[in-house]
């Protein structure tokens, strides 16, 4: 007779109803237990087909005005240094001296106002031609059958076990899933 998981091979020696069958502690070396608790990867062929040119819009929306914004705010820092260390006031005494002007004074108000417009016109000019290139791709995808892409599938349900009870045993043959 012979006693595997809680199954009795030996039909003569079968348990009593409601009788509980001992399992017997199997030992697993740490290299079996760190490979039962590790988690799984697989390689997986994905085709994109279509990209929607809604969310290109609002991605593309956001992320230049994003850009407009960081690039005024840096404008406005490199200008507030550029006046404090007194690099305008020589560049406007420089062109007076270069080209025998009686005044020449740089217009700050105008010189943001023009950047800022000129920004918000790339801010649109960029969205729309973002979303020009999604309906495009859109269109070739259509007559190519799409664009394959390699993802890597990790496990991330399962969580590892903080400690391992004393005297517990893993089957060898019976990982835990």
């Amino acid at each position: 007779m012979s006693i595997d998981a809680g199954r009795v091979s030996d039909a003569s020696v079968m348990p009593a109803p409601g009788q509980a069958v001992a399992r017997q502690p199997v030992k697993v070396t740490p290299r079996e237990y760190r490979r039962a608790v590790r988690l799984q990867a697989r390689k997986v062929r994905r085709v994109v087909r279509h990209v929607e040119p809604w969310s290109v819009l609002k991605i593309s929306l956001i992320f230049y005005l994003c850009l407009w914004v960081m690039v005024m705010l840096a404008g406005v820092m490199l200008w507030s240094i550029a006046v404090g260390s007194g690099t305008v006031d020589d560049t406007e005494s420089f062109i007076e001296e270069l080209f025998a002007l009686q005044e020449f004074k740089f217009n700050a108000g105008q010189i943001f106002r023009g950047l800022a417009v000129g920004g918000l016109v790339l801010v649109v000019a960029g969205t729309f031609f973002n979303v020009l290139l999604c309906v495009l791709f859109n269109l070739i995808s259509d007559l190519t059958g799409g664009m394959r892409v390699t993802v890597i599938e990790e496990e991330t349900a399962r969580q590892r076990p903080r400690t391992r009870p004393q005297g517990f045993r893993w089957p060898a043959g019976n990982p835990r899933k």
